[in-house]
C-alpha cells in the first residue's frame, strides 16, 4: 500500500487542496473505473487469501454503497461499514491514512465472506441447524429425541464439537470414529446410531455448499473392533409353550374375577394376532369387519422440547403404521372372535360406547395405553415365575407359531407380521419354542437311520 498513498494524496489530495470532500470520491471512483489502480493496490503480505483484483473488487464495491471522504478538517479518511445493531444500520469508520482505511474495509468483508464463515463452523454452533432440518425431514418427536440424547452422550463433552469442520480430515474422523467405538465398547448398531449425527451434519453442509466434500463418508471401519452382539437364547425371546399355557390360565383367570378389565382379554386375544402394542391399544371397533381385523394406526410416543432442553413426553394415536408394510388385513381366528365379543359385552355393560369410531380397549372411560398392556405381562410373569416378557415377546410368539407351519407360505407369514425384510422376519421373530427333550425326540424321528 506504499504506493498508493502518494498518488491518493500528492495527486488527488494535495496539502492546500480545499475543494469539496465530493469532487475527491468522484476521482477515485473515477481512477478504480478506468483501472488506474489494477498494477497500484497490492495485498499485504501475510494475506495470500486475498489476490489485487479481489481487493479492487471489494473497495470499489464498497464505495457504490458507502459515501468515502476524506475530510481537510481532521485530515482523516472516512467511510462506513454495515452494522445491523446500529440504528442506521452502519458504522463509522475513520483512518488518517488510505491504506489503513483499505485494509480495515478489506477485513471486514473477509471476515463476513462465506469462505472465512465456513472455516469457523464447529459442530457445537452448526448442531441445532442440523437438528432443526433433520426434524423437519423426519417428522418423528420420538426418533429425535433419541438423538438428542445420543447428542448429550457422546458429543457435548467431545472436544471435536470445538473444532472447525473445514478442517476435519479424513484420518481425524477415521480415528475419532475408533477411539469412540473402543473406549464406548460400542456394537455396530450403537456406534451408527450415535455417528448419524457427525456424519449427516457434515452431509447437510456439503448440501449447503460450504464444504466440498463429506470426509466422513470416506472410511469404513473393520467389523472387528465393534463389540459383538450376542444373540439371545430362544427362551428370552418367546414364550414356551408351558409359559404360554400358564400366562393365558393367570389372563383368563383375572377377568373372571375382574370382568371390567378388558387388558386381560387383550393379552390372550394378541397372543392370537401378533400385534405391536401400540397396534393393539389404537384398535377400533371399525376396523373389526366380519373375521378381518384391519390395522391402520397406532399409539406414538411423542416428546416436547421444552425451552430448558428437556424432553416432556406424551401419547398420541397416529392414523399410521410403523411402516407402510404394516397397514394390513389379518384374519381373526373364531377363539379371539368369541374374546372380541366378550370385550363388546363388557364396555357396553360399563357404560361405554361401541360405536365404529370407538376405541375397543376401554378401562375406566379410558383408552388402555401400551403401558398399561404391558405392565399386565410383568405381572403375570412374575406369578409364573419367569424372567420379565412383554407383549413384543408375545407378538414374536405368535408370529413363530405362523412361521413354523409349514403350510404357511413365507410371504404370507411375513404380511401377517406387517414386514417386507425377509432377513428382519428370519432373524427377529422366528424362533424355536420347544424344549431340549422335545428338540431330542423331533431330531429321533426325523434323523432315524
Amino acid at each position: 500500500m506504499g504506493i498508493i498513498r502518494p498518488i491518493v494524496q500528492d495527486i488527488f489530495i494535495p496539502e492546500n487542496y480545499t475543494s469539496s470532500p465530493e469532487i475527491i470520491k468522484n476521482c477515485l471512483q473515477e481512477v478504480l473505473s478506468e483501472g488506474m489502480m489494477n498494477s497500484q493496490v497490492s495485498a499485504p503480505e501475510n494475506n495470500e487469501d486475498m489476490t489485487k483484483k479481489q481487493r479492487e473488487k471489494i473497495i470499489k464495491n464498497h464505495m457504490e454503497q458507502f459515501t468515502t471522504k476524506y475530510y481537510e478538517s481532521d485530515r482523516r479518511w472516512h467511510s462506513f461499514l454495515p452494522d445491523e445493531s446500529h440504528p442506521r444500520k452502519m458504522k463509522p469508520i475513520a483512518k488518517r491514512k488510505w491504506e489503513d482505511l483499505e485494509n480495515a474495509i478489506i477485513a471486514y468483508y473477509e471476515e463476513e465472506s462465506p469462505l472465512n464463515k465456513r472455516k469457523h463452523i464447529t459442530l457445537r454452533t452448526f448442531y441445532p441447524e442440523w437438528f432443526a432440518y433433520k426434524w423437519q425431514e423426519t417428522n418423528n418427536s420420538c426418533y429425535m429425541n433419541h438423538i438428542d440424547g445420543e447428542w448429550k452422550r457422546h458429543y457435548l463433552n467431545d472436544s471435536i464439537i470445538d473444532r472447525p469442520m473445514a478442517e476435519l480430515t479424513t484420518l481425524e474422523l477415521k480415528n475419532w470414529a475408533r477411539n469412540k467405538i473402543i473406549t464406548g465398547k460400542l456394537n455396530k448398531r450403537q456406534y451408527y446410531n450415535m455417528a448419524i449425527i457427525i456424519r449427516q451434519s457434515l452431509e447437510y453442509l456439503v448440501e449447503l455448499g460450504e464444504l466440498p466434500a463429506n470426509h466422513s463418508a470416506e472410511f469404513k471401519i473393520k467389523s472387528s473392533l465393534f463389540t459383538p452382539i450376542i444373540p439371545k437364547e430362544a427362551e428370552q425371546e418367546v414364550f414356551t409353550e408351558v409359559e404360554e399355557k400358564k400366562l393365558k390360565e393367570l389372563a383368563a383367570a383375572e377377568f373372571a374375577e375382574h370382568p371390567n378389565r378388558t387388558a386381560a382379554l387383550a393379552v390372550l386375544i394378541n397372543f392370537s394376532l401378533g400385534l405391536r402394542v401400540g397396534e393393539l391399544v389404537a384398535l377400533k371397533w371399525k376396523d373389526l369387519k366380519d373375521s378381518y381385523l384391519h390395522i391402520r394406526r397406532m399409539e406414538q410416543k411423542q416428546f416436547d422440547l421444552l425451552e430448558n432442553g428437556k424432553w416432556q413426553k406424551r401419547l398420541e394415536v397416529v392414523e399410521h403404521t410403523k411402516t407402510d408394510a404394516g397397514y394390513r388385513t389379518l384374519y381373526v381366528v373364531s377363539s379371539a372372535l368369541e374374546l372380541f365379543n366378550k370385550v363388546r359385552e363388557t364396555n357396553l355393560q360399563n357404560g361405554y360406547s361401541c360405536e365404529a369410531d370407538d376405541f375397543i380397549f376401554m378401562y375406566q372411560k379410558h383408552r388402555l395405553t401400551a403401558n398399561s398392556i404391558d405392565s399386565h405381562y410383568e405381572r403375570y410373569c412374575k406369578q409364573i415365575g419367569i424372567a420379565k416378557k412383554g407383549n413384543h415377546k408375545a407378538r414374536k410368539t405368535a408370529l413363530t407359531k405362523v412361521a413354523d407351519n409349514p403350510n404357511i407360505n413365507l410371504k404370507d407369514a411375513m404380511d401377517f407380521a406387517g414386514h417386507r425384510d425377509v432377513k428382519t422376519f428370519i432373524t427377529h421373530y422366528c424362533f424355536s419354542r420347544y424344549s431340549d427333550e422335545q428338540k431330542r425326540l423331533e431330531l429321533e424321528k426325523t434323523l432315524k437311520v
